[in-house]
């Protein structure tokens, strides 16, 4: 059997503890089969961030995209500057598969949360591939940026969301703990 044409396993170097090993399992089955939305949540430093990277690094040469939601907001403020948000707003509601990290880290505008909520609302009704790191739990999503939003990324009831806590310490501390 090929190892598919040589494909690198971007989860290999990954310390699989009892608190990540759900998430590194369905962040692997996402990157090999991107169907529905994933939604990583956990505290600062558990690993998110790095599991959004392994599934892009899986996904090589398809159309995707990897952005925080502060940066995504930052590309729609310079494309209404330019005068081209339609397509540029429309290019990353369409993607075949997106990767937002840091949802509800952003400082949230009127604005900025009605093109969340439209972007969102976007993938989700047409159950494009989404994977969504958050710190996050659904109240303090709700908080943040409101119940529509948060219907959508903790959604338990269609099957289409898959959400995953990641409960391990932050990597960064135990990076500087002296054993």
């Amino acid at each position: 059997m090929c190892n598919q044409g040589g494909r690198q396993d971007f989860f290999a170097d990954l310390k699989i503890l009892p608190g990540n090993a759900d998430a590194i399992a369905a962040a692997k089955d996402f990157a090999n089969k991107p169907v529905g939305w994933l939604v990583l949540t956990g505290a600062v430093g558990t690993g998110k961030t790095r599991l959004l990277n392994a599934i892009l690094s899986t996904w090589r040469g398809q159309s995707r995209q990897a952005l925080t939601s502060a940066e995504l907001l930052e590309l729609w403020r310079a494309a209404v500057e330019r005068g081209d948000l339609g397509p540029v707003f429309h290019g990353y509601c369409i993607a075949s598969a997106f990767v937002l990290d840091d949802l509800g880290a952003e400082k949230s505008t009127e604005w900025a949360l009605e093109r969340l909520t439209m972007f969102l609302d976007h993938r989700y009704n047409r159950a494009l591939p989404t994977a969504i790191a958050t710190n996050y739990g659904r109240a303090g999503m709700e908080a943040v940026l409101g119940p529509r939003i948060a219907d959508r990324v903790f959604d338990q009831g269609t099957g289409l969301v898959r959400v995953v806590t990641l409960k391990v310490e932050s990597f960064r501390k135990e990076a500087h703990a002296h054993h």
